[in-house]
């Protein structure tokens, strides 16, 4: 009898031994890093617009260095601008990972921008931002005895893709033209784009001259993108006497087309 105690107390402290071992090998892993997501650093993030569709890479990787194998792993995302404006999510199958395994995937979406654009939403065209990510992961462990679940933020900088365009002087010649020639209009302008867009088919450039509303004289050139770029155009105008004058600057840089318009200098002291 005293043997057989002895014995259901042997085996109930194996048993307590073992429950204690399957607990600490379920949960250690998880605090000591060997279970671990691997988000992706900043610059590992890539990003690249064609035709005004943003294409996002994002590496990361789980790494499963514990005890057991991770079952029906899942990773969901979820990805908004600084001003929580939703951008994509979707989810990732990941499956199962044997233990001692590091498994890479990818985060790759897309977003519209042009169809922003066209919605009035401009502000990632002009301005930087974020790219924030939401990531939550989910999966089985320890023989699918433990269910793992944690979330994940990562910012990643946004860099505005046209930084800065502008006007910055409209000149006439110093002597008048001979009465009824057109006069020669001197402009200089700017345009500051993000290297993301290096590569890219040239910006259209069209510099046009109004008087009251107007069309006077119009001119095109085209410059290349990725660049703090700045120029000079000549553009002869209608000699024609108005009560204001304005110059107005459209871009398309991109497949995104926009406009500024400039306070010109009157004519009445040019035309003779």
């Amino acid at each position: 009898m005293v043997a057989r105690t002895r014995f259901l107390q042997l085996a109930i402290g194996v048993v307590n031994l073992a429950i204690v071992a399957l607990a600490f090998t379920s949960v250690w892993p998880f605090p000591s890093g060997q279970f671990k997501v691997d988000l992706p650093s900043t610059d590992e993030v890539d990003w690249e617009v064609v035709n005004g569709v943003v294409h996002v890479t994002a590496p990361f990787s789980i790494d499963n260095h514990g005890f057991y194998d991770v079952k029906d792993l899942t990773v969901s995302y979820s990805v908004t601008n600084d001003s929580l404006y939703s951008l994509a999510e979707d989810d990732i199958s990941i499956g199962d990972i044997p233990a001692g395994q590091v498994t890479p995937s990818m985060i790759d979406f897309q977003f519209d921008l042009m169809t922003l654009f066209n919605q009035g939403i401009q502000w990632m065209v002009f301005h930087d931002d974020l790219l924030r990510f939401h990531v939550e992961v989910s999966c089985l462990y320890t023989m699918e005895l433990v269910v793992f679940e944690a979330s994940y933020e990562v910012q990643v900088p946004w860099l505005a893709l046209i930084r800065d365009y502008g006007i910055s002087d409209i000149s006439y010649p110093s002597t008048p033209p001979p009465l009824g020639d057109p006069i020669e209009v001197t402009i200089d302008y700017w345009l500051h784009t993000s290297s993301k867009l290096a590569g890219l088919p040239n910006a259209a450039v069209t510099i046009s001259y109004y008087g009251d509303g107007a069309l006077l004289g119009e001119t095109t050139t085209a410059i290349q993108l990725g660049s703090n770029y700045s120029d000079t155009v000549q553009l002869d105008v209608l000699p024609e006497i108005h009560s204001e004058y304005h110059v107005v600057l459209e871009l398309t840089v991109a497949g995104f087309t926009f406009t500024r318009t400039f306070v010109a200098p009157s004519l009445s002291g040019v035309i003779p």
